[in-house]
């Protein structure tokens, strides 16, 4: 079967280690071609004659020394030196994870790289799963490197005269085959490298290996490891003793692909059954309302009203904020003055760190917001309604400043408006930071109305209410076009929220915001699993009790519990910091929330290991006690703590009950960002660096918690974002 595509054959290298002679002038050629510095020489006593140690943004193609025992050999030793580059996948996952197309695989096969378009987010350096990209840490703007395929020389053109004459019919032939190939191969003294087709060059493998079997191990390696790859490898030992990874025929892409592939039609099933579901239960408490007019799930909810605080505002505990607030302003211009490689403690081996570990957190533990959003509009649930602009102001704060986190985390922010001008197939990445951008715009227009309420802002509060069900049309409408480039899913979309905004819209001053409860259900639930995408490509590096195909799912169940959790936790915070009476009966019922998201959460999550025969052994080892300690701890026990209402009436075990329930979220990810991810450094993978955030990193993660905990505080006591409750229940 031919490997050739409507633009043209897929042209390939193959590397015969079993010809190799170590003497690295491909390593120089491809230096001298790419114009790449030399690296410092420093030679290890385990990597013998090998220089550098591992790939760099200097180095894209490196000879990597082995030495092995053969006693069939002189001394009983045998070396092998095997070229190391880019293979250049017929899949690529770091295309896969690009966002904006920086990199790209061109119909014959190079992955090139275009600088412009990268913002820096280097998700391309943990999705290759052969550990080829790494980022020039060394400059304030570290852009991507690695090899090309030397693309730049195979697209010369076939010169047809030199010095005015006309070049021998068979000149053109001659140029392709000797000049119009990569600077490696050109320099090669001793066959090991061979260019041309992928065809013709596993017809080559395959007669090399049927020739002489007992020189070569009888796999091309390459050829069907995650889907092909346009460099492949001849080897007269296992490849395993090379240390090339053992991967099976799937390309890691396909993961994401049908994750974010179901993301357009979700979004357009989703808000069609939440707008279905509001107008179930808005009839039944209607029905209800109409026959008890003290029902608690009354359709007015005007019988809640809000207050602003009146504690005074420069506590001790206020000053202690600003000093953090002041210390993370001045690491955050220190992230930009010193660059990312200046500033954090990141390398090739740990391209993301900490800030990446804060945001996973931050949102997941901020999901009260939509959670809530959901419960109170979608469900009715008109005696939670007082939560209500606690969790929404919230949200708006914490996910405002994981954009803030994300700008100092990108390597070249300034090309962040390449988001809205390239179209890639299935990022997760872009999925997003599309859908969290527009999220936040969502969580404003939830808030809106409270400063309108507290400054008398009649004709804006009008506008609102006219206005944000066709915001939300037009929002999510663009949305499902930019993940699909499809336009009948995006008219579909348009339809189905153009028709519930039309039918859900505003006829009085008492309408309900539902249109944005359900897009902050509906955005949420696409962000939220989609932070689980992430990691989809990433199955050799996530251990198992962690990687699952259906992660999206898990992430988005796990954020439920977490981000209800949350609320309640806070609420007793405010209560117990502003001495406010501790309504236990709502909270108790948010409890009962958390306790039904925990449990479908864990069932689901365990239900999927089971399924993929992933429980035996799952609690072995360190990371088995760090499973243990997040199902058992972060999970179960909170599980049992909440399953009576008895018990989540009092509030000591409504707190502990829901501070483990975080807490266990939390562990959760911080194990996929780092605990439980296997780090092994670039290729060849024998220099792994470590990793502790620095100063810069934990002043600006710091800052930003401080800062939202203060200007929570601070529109508290300027706006009515807090009920006027009255004691209901036990302190």
């Amino acid at each position: 079967m031919s490997d050739a595509t409507a633009e043209g054959p897929i042209r390939a290298t193959l590397i015969d280690v079993a010809n190799c002679i170590g003497c690295r002038a491909c390593q120089v050629a491809c230096k001298q071609w790419n114009e790449r510095e030399g690296e410092e020489t420093e030679l290890e006593p385990d990597l013998f004659f090998q220089n550098p140690a591992v790939l760099s943004a200097k180095t894209y193609t490196l000879i990597a020394f082995h030495e092995m025992e053969n006693p069939a050999k002189p001394g009983g030793l045998e070396s092998a030196y095997v070229m190391q580059r880019c293979l250049h996948c017929l899949e690529p996952a770091c295309v896969s994870a690009c966002p904006t197309t920086a990199l790209q695989r061109q119909p014959d096969g190079p992955v090139s790289y275009a600088v412009d378009e990268c913002i820096g987010c280097r998700y391309c350096m943990l999705a290759c799963p052969w550990d080829v990209p790494t980022a020039d840490w060394n400059t304030r703007a570290p852009k991507i490197s690695k090899c090309t395929h030397c693309a730049d020389r195979v697209a010369q053109p076939v010169p047809i005269a030199f010095n005015g004459q006309a070049l021998p019919a068979d000149a053109g032939k001659r140029f392709v085959d000797s000049i119009a190939v990569p600077a490696c191969v050109k320099a090669c003294p001793a066959d090991a490298l061979r260019y041309g087709t992928r065809d013709e060059m596993l017809e080559l493998a395959h007669k090399r290996i049927a020739d002489r079997p007992d020189k070569y191990v009888d796999h091309v390696y390459g050829e069907k490891e995650l889907g092909g790859t346009s460099v492949m490898y001849l080897s007269k030992v296992p490849f395993e003793k090379l240390g090339f990874p053992t991967y099976g025929e799937k390309p890691f892409p396909a993961f994401t692909k049908t994750a974010l592939g179901a993301v357009p039609p979700a979004v357009i099933a989703l808000g069609a059954l939440l707008g279905a579901a509001y107008a179930l239960f808005r009839k039944r408490v209607q029905a209800v309302a109409d026959g008890s007019a003290a029902s608690k799930h009354a359709d007015d909810h005007g019988h809640v009203e809000f207050e602003p605080v009146q504690n005074t505002l420069m506590t001790p505990f206020n000053w202690v904020l600003l000093l953090l607030m002041a210390f993370g302003g001045v690491t955050f211009v220190a992230r930009f003055a010193l660059g990312l490689g200046g500033s954090t403690n990141l390398s090739d081996t740990y391209p993301w760190g900490l800030w990446i570990l804060f945001d996973l957190v931050w949102i997941a533990v901020a999901a009260g917001a939509f959670a809530m959003a959901g419960v109170i509009y979608v469900f009715q649930r008109k005696d939670l309604y007082g939560l209500g602009r606690t969790a929404v102001l919230m949200g708006f704060l914490s996910y405002s400043f994981v954009m803030v986190t994300l700008l100092a985390d990108l390597g070249l922010p300034w090309n962040s408006y390449q988001l809205a001008l390239q179209a890639p197939d299935h990022s997760a990445m872009f999925e997003v930071s599309w859908c969290v951008g527009l999220y936040v715009t969502i969580l404003l227009l939830e808030f809106l109305p409270v400063p309108f309420e507290r400054w008398g802002f009649q004709r804006a509060a009008a506008a609102w209410r006219r206005w944000n069900g066709a915001y939300v049309a037009a929002a999510v409408t663009l949305f499902v076009y930019l993940l699909s480039r499809n336009l009948l899913y995006a008219l579909a979309a348009a339809v189905v929220f153009g028709a519930l905004a039309w039918i859900f819209r505003a006829r009085d001053e008492r309408a309900e915001p539902i249109m944005l409860a359900i897009a902050a259900v509906t955005l949420s639930t696409m962000h939220q699993s989609s932070l689980g995408s992430l990691y989809l490509l990433m199955p050799n590096m996530l251990a198992s009790q962690w990687w699952s195909p259906v992660m999206p799912v898990s992430f988005f169940l796990s954020s439920i519990a977490a981000g209800t959790a949350l609320v309640i936790l806070i609420d007793m915070w405010i209560a117990k910091g502003w001495r406010r009476p501790l309504e236990m009966t709502r909270l108790a019922s948010v409890g009962q929330i958390t306790f039904w998201a925990l449990l479908v959460y864990l069932v689901f999550r365990l239900g999927d290991m089971a399924i993929r025969h992933q429980l035996s052994g799952a609690f072995d080892g360190g990371l088995g006690m760090a499973f243990a300690a997040e199902i058992l701890i972060g999970g179960v026990l909170p599980l049992i703590l909440l399953s009576r209402r008895s018990l989540r009436q009092r509030a000591d075990v409504l707190f502990g009950a829901s501070l483990l329930a975080v807490l266990g979220v939390t562990f959760n990810r911080m194990n996929v960002v780092l605990f439980a991810m296997t780090f092994r450094g670039r290729m060849p993978w024998v220099a792994p660096e470590g990793y502790a955030p620095s100063i810069v990193e934990w002043g600006v993660s710091i800052g930003l918690i401080a800062a939202t905990i203060f200007l929570f505080g601070l529109a508290a006591r300027l706006m009515p974002i807090l009920s006027r409750a009255e004691p209901s229940g036990g302190q």
